[in-house]
């Protein structure tokens, strides 16, 4: 929810009273001539009004409540100055999660740009597509065309929705788009809304991916733009020295298990490689630096011929 705190002076002179107005609603207000003001000028009805005889402060009360002992006209003129904006709408708590949607049947319900974009992504991930939408794009139509994506019709429906593992309301009409989310809801089919995704039961965060490292970015829905700058930071500082890095710890992984080497020593070592500046070396261009460093922490469960295979193996995947 939000709201604001005001100063509140009444129509005619009188000292200006703050109160915390987190329960005023400015759809029981009926505007009134402003007179060349840059303030809101109102006529409230009775059930918002404060009297100008209110004391300074009144917080934390709900304004019913304080309307009982303060009294109020009938109707009133009050111009509302805004003193400071404050958000009460705490941003909700999204679980992070990365799904494997390979096979599994998504919905998206709009073919324009959002929803092509959507559709883009899922297909990437192996999902298999069920569109409704008017006017497809030429590649929507080409991958209708190699049944990559099922057309639905041009209409939402509700049954739309069964069988399908996520949905996505990705129209830019406000009221289907909640008609969406609201019949997801029933069915228990996860959500997400183009127009409004708080109401959707997740959101899609801003992903940079560099090889077989994902990093995905959210504002809990706050600031999608703060998202993709910093995502777009992440991108400049993060190369494929990174994704070298992660294989090879996830080679080496492969090793100990294969030689029976302890759970215990087996994560000993990957916290001292991870604390190694393996992947700043390789950025520097001193790769030579970077396999010496992983020799000497390997070398209690693995032999330098090994260790050198599993480098060298690796290395001529990558084109630096």
């Amino acid at each position: 929810m939000q709201y604001k705190l005001y100063a509140v002076q009444i129509s005619g002179g009188g000292p200006y009273n703050v109160v915390d107005l987190r329960e005023f609603s400015m759809s029981n207000a009926v505007t009134s001539a402003n007179n060349g003001s840059s303030h809101d000028t109102c006529a409230l009805k009775s059930t918002t009004l404060v009297s100008r005889h209110c004391p300074q402060y009144l917080f934390n009360q709900p304004i019913n409540d304080r309307l009982g002992r303060l009294g109020a006209s009938s109707y009133a003129l009050l111009r509302l100055i805004p003193l400071m904006e404050k958000s009460a709408r705490m941003p909700a708590r999204y679980y992070p999660l990365f799904l494997a949607v390979e096979g599994r049947t998504c919905l998206v319900v709009g073919a324009g740009a959002v929803g092509e974009r959507k559709v883009r992504t899922l297909l990437k991930y192996g999902a298999k597509i069920r569109l409704v939408g008017r006017e497809l794009s030429a590649w929507l139509e080409k991958k209708r065309s190699e049944k990559l994506v099922i057309w639905a019709g041009e209409r939402y429906d509700r049954s739309h929705l069964l069988g399908v593992s996520l949905a996505f309301a990705a129209t830019d009409d406000l009221d289907l788009n909640r008609a969406i989310a609201a019949d997801a809801g029933e069915l228990g089919v996860w959500c997400n809304m183009a127009t409004d995704p708080e109401l959707g039961s997740f959101i899609v965060p801003s992903v940079f991916e560099q090889g077989a490292l994902s990093i995905a970015i959210s504002t809990s829905g706050l600031s999608p733009a703060a998202a993709k700058l910093l995502r777009q930071k992440l991108q400049l500082e993060i190369g494929p020295e990174w994704d070298f890095f992660i294989r090879l710890l996830g080679e080496l992984r492969l090793c100990f298990k294969s030689r029976g080497v302890a759970e215990k020593q087996a994560q000993e070592i990957f916290t001292t490689l991870a604390e190694l500046p393996i992947a700043e070396r390789l950025k520097q261009g001193r790769p030579q630096e970077a396999f010496a460093k992983t020799l000497e922490a390997c070398r209690p469960v693995m032999s330098e011929a090994e260790i050198k295979a599993v480098w060298e193996n690796l290395w001529n995947l990558f084109s630096w």
